[in-house]
C-alpha cells in the first residue's frame, strides 16, 4: 500500500531533488508545492541543505492553512475556499453514486494568491 505524502516525506523528496540538481550543476531557485504541509517539508529540506528561504530558494504552497503564517518567513500560498470545495466535491460524489451525468459541468471557485515572505526574485547568478 502506498503511504500518504507527509511533511517528512516531502522534506526527504525535496532534499534529494535539491542535491540531484546541485550535483548536475543546476541551481534550483523555487519549489512550488500543491499543499502547505508539503511546503513545510520544503522549508526543512532547504534548511538541511543550508539554503535560505527566500534568499536562495522561494517556496509556495496551496491551502492557506494556519501553519502558513506560523512559518518564518510566512509562506506564500494560494487561498482556496476549502469548505466550498469540500461541499462541492461531496455533492458531485453523491450525484455520481446516484448515476447522474456530470461530465459537462465546469465549476469555478475563487482563489487568491497571498504573497508573503517565502518568495523573492531569484538570486542573481554571476557568470564565472
Amino acid at each position: 500500500a502506498a503511504a500518504a505524502v507527509d511533511r517528512d516525506a516531502a522534506r526527504d523528496t525535496a532534499r534529494a531533488a535539491l542535491r540531484r540538481e546541485h550535483a548536475a550543476g543546476r541551481a534550483v531557485t523555487a519549489v512550488v508545492c500543491d499543499d502547505d504541509i508539503l511546503a513545510v517539508g520544503a522549508y526543512k529540506a532547504a534548511q538541511a541543505e543550508g539554503l535560505a528561504v527566500p534568499g536562495d530558494l522561494s517556496v509556495t504552497g496551496v491551502d492557506n492553512v494556519d501553519l502558513a503564517q506560523a512559518l518564518t518567513p510566512e509562506l506564500t500560498t494560494v487561498d482556496l475556499p476549502g469548505e466550498t470545495l469540500g461541499a462541492m466535491g461531496m455533492r458531485r460524489l453523491l450525484a455520481a453514486v446516484d448515476g447522474a451525468d456530470q461530465a459537462a459541468e465546469v465549476v469555478r471557485l475563487p482563489a487568491r494568491l497571498l504573497i508573503r515572505g517565502s518568495t523573492a526574485p531569484p538570486p542573481s547568478r554571476s557568470s564565472g
